[in-house]
């Protein structure tokens, strides 16, 4: 199969603008609402190379499209908002609004994350890698207190990706949002031990944790 390039943030994909590309999916702003963000499914030639385990979610998804990313998200989000009230969410995660149809194919529909003035809310990654704005210290804390809200509340969000963590001003210091939580319910654990301890799921929390708080300093020395 030949692979082409994908959409990369702030070019147009089907006329629509995007503003995050992972390895299998597209996020682009809802032109019907932009406070809304669509994640479609990107078609096979755009799609990154990946490793076996991998290839094999994906060849599964294929044949059952209630196994793709979209559905595993949705899925993570119904669980957290059953158990969950809405205040202890709505500074930590983004909003899942729904599954819809759209003349491109099936879409999650999301609340996006925005600053103030109604720009994009800038994420981790960019913060150590593209725009340096706040200093390592401020960044390690908004960790720390993303994964205190984890661990407070048994969330097993294991995948502490910067790029699926924005960053907002909050009081003197910043807080992280993320926008894809879909590893609460889908890992890469043939034999999901972490899901089932709580033990084994603290632990594994703090070491994600651990491992992003270096990653920042190291992005950032001069600031640390």
């Amino acid at each position: 199969m030949t692979t082409i390039p994908g959409p990369r943030p702030g070019e147009d994909w089907n006329h629509m603008t995007v503003i995050g590309r992972g390895a299998n999916r597209v996020c682009v702003v809802d032109r019907r609402d932009t406070r809304q963000c669509l994640k479609f499914m990107l078609p096979a030639s755009q799609r990154t190379r990946v490793g076996l385990r991998q290839r094999m979610q994906r060849w599964r998804a294929t044949r059952k499209p209630a196994r793709d990313e979209n559905h595993a998200e949705l899925r993570a989000w119904l669980q957290l908002s059953a158990r969950l009230p809405a205040e202890d969410l709505k500074d930590h995660l983004a909003t899942v609004l729904g599954i819809f149809r759209t003349i491109y194919g099936q879409a999650l529909c999301c609340e996006r994350v925005t600053l103030a003035d109604g720009a994009a809310a800038p994420s981790l990654y960019a913060l150590l890698f593209d725009q340096p704005q706040y200093p390592a210290p401020m960044l390690c804390a908004a960790v720390t207190e993303f994964e205190q809200w984890l661990l407070r509340h048994r969330i097993p969000l294991f995948d502490l990706n910067a790029g699926n963590l924005l960053v907002l001003p909050h009081g003197d210091g910043v807080r992280l949002v993320c926008v894809d939580a879909k590893s609460v319910v889908s890992g890469k654990e043939l034999v999901p031990l972490s899901r089932w301890f709580n033990v084994l799921a603290r632990r594994k929390i703090r070491r994600r944790a651990q491992r992003l708080r270096e990653r920042i300093r190291a992005a950032l020395p001069a600031s640390s």
